[in-house]
């Protein structure tokens, strides 16, 4: 009997620490998220109702290449809330960029971000959804940035194969014995290092200046010259005075940094959306948005020249929730971009504070042109004012004020809508533009609406009824012109 309670207290303390191990508690940035993350081999059993498209590429890959293996992380992240937080960081420092080449412009460019490093711009909605929507990679050629990054041993002969005539050449020793110690993957190692540097090395390999960084790592800034300085920089505070221990200290840095922390694929080193340690988004290796896919088409040509592509790999396929029943389409270079969701500005001199609560304790502050995230949208006032929810690019979240209160004589919208989600909030009375302020060029426009000559939106329609009568008539446009003149 004593043995029987001792069984079945065991089983709960496992089921307890399954159920600790299932539920996954995130803190990223004074944000908490609470998913429900898991990892499955049954193929057979994704549920194509919930994730449309996924099934058959993944059957049709396995049926090519019947070597290789695949599993699938149930991420339990909503799509839209995937995409929010990674459309951040206008004009200053966006979480994805795209190098607006000749075959990236037009939707590629995100169109409310004045963000520009050299050749690099702020990638836009579109190009973000369409790089971070699996379904668009699953093919013999994009597959790899899903490889499972973990591996026991290595051929050292086919790591000299593959850096032969690049700046890697004599260094194959290093890359194995590190590789090994870690359990990483030597040839995505190889893969990594001619992402950053290419097959000749770059200034931060060259050790020009007497210290060597060529995995790039700290590589920061708004020009080419501060991110090399900062790199090496990097280099210097860690002694990487010869290039092989900066290999060394490079996969050290990923496989403690990284791979250790969850994120052992291309794809989750690029979009945090499995780190399981460091919360969600934020833990990014770099912003370039092509990096997963280029680099795992590097790594797929490493495996080509050792003749090794049809060998045994597993890969791992995140499956978000609600995502659109077709893969997202690719951005048309010819074309504008566009920006859905609730996108505002920071449209206030001096910035706002950002609080707890509506009228709250002040917990920080966002500056004045400053682009965030409205999650929240307050329908009424408090403390004569609307306080909506942002997000800000680090994942700070708090209240701001929309608008000036009710007692200052002169209106000023604090929150500019840059996206479609403006066109489902409250109208500020008389901004008929909604350029934040009440000006003629306002009632011009209601002039203009009841002349029959021009046409108004929703939500300038709502703004152009100033008195609340449901009608939009020359008393509007008699107060609105009253309100201006007395200001």
């Amino acid at each position: 009997m004593r043995k029987m309670r001792i069984i079945k207290f065991i089983s709960i303390v496992l089921i307890l620490t399954i159920l600790a191990y299932s539920l996954l508690v995130l803190f990223t940035n004074n944000k908490t998220y609470a998913v429900s993350q898991w990892i499955s081999s049954d193929i057979d059993g994704i549920d194509e109702s919930l994730y449309p498209g996924f099934k058959e590429r993944i059957k049709s890959l396995q049926a090519q290449y019947p070597n290789w293996t695949f599993k699938v992380l149930y991420t339990d992240l909503d799509w839209t809330d995937v995409i929010s937080n990674e459309y951040v960081g206008h004009n200053s420092g966006p979480r994805n960029m795209i190098q607006a080449t000749t075959n990236y412009q037009g939707q590629w460019i995100c169109p409310i971000c004045s963000y520009e490093n050299s050749s690099w711009r702020c990638a836009s909605q579109a190009a973000i959804q369409y790089m971070m929507d699996p379904r668009n990679s699953l093919n013999a050629s994009d597959v790899f940035q899903f490889e499972e990054l973990t591996i026991n041993g290595c051929d050292i002969n086919a790591i000299n194969a593959m850096i032969n005539g690049t700046f890697l050449q004599g260094h194959a020793n290093e890359i194995a014995n590190s590789a090994n110690a870690t359990k990483i993957n030597p040839y995505y190692i190889i893969a990594r290092l001619i992402q950053e540097q290419g097959r000749n090395g770059s200034a931060t390999s060259s050790g020009t200046s007497g210290y060597y960084n060529p995995f790039n790592i700290g590589a920061t800034g708004n020009s080419d010259a501060e991110e090399i300085e900062n790199a090496i920089n990097y280099a210097k505070k860690e002694g990487w005075n010869t290039l092989e221990k900066a290999i060394i200290g490079g996969i050290n840095f990923i496989a403690e940094g990284y791979i250790n922390q969850g994120q052992n694929t291309l794809y989750f080193q690029k979009f945090d959306v499995e780190n399981t340690y460091n919360g969600l988004y934020y833990h990014q290796y770099m912003q370039n948005l092509m990096a997963a896919q280029s680099e795992g088409n590097t790594l797929r040509k490493t495996y080509v020249s050792i003749n090794s592509v049809g060998s045994a790999h597993t890969f791992i396929i995140p499956l978000y929730k609600n995502m659109p029943s077709t893969a997202c389409s690719r951005p048309d270079g010819n074309a504008n971009a566009t920006v859905s969701g609730d996108i505002v500005k920071i449209n206030a001199n001096g910035g706002l504070n950002m609080r707890n609560a509506p009228n709250g304790s002040v917990i920080g502050a966002v500056s004045s042109g400053e682009i965030v995230t409205r999650i929240e949208k307050a329908t009424s006032k408090v403390a004569g004012t609307y306080w909506d929810k942002i997000r800000r690019a680090n994942g700070e979240e708090g209240y701001v004020a929309r608008q000036t209160y009710d007692n200052e004589p002169e209106y000023k919208l604090y929150l500019l809508p840059l996206g479609d989600g403006g066109s489902t909030t409250t109208a500020q009375k008389g901004d008929v533009n909604k350029d934040g302020k009440i000006t003629s060029s306002d009632y011009v426009l209601i002039k203009n609406y009841i002349m029959g000559t021009s046409t108004l939106d929703n939500e300038a329609q709502q703004a152009a009824d100033y008195n609340v009568d449901g009608k939009i008539t020359s008393s509007d446009y008699v107060l609105i012109k009253e309100y201006i003149m007395s200001n």
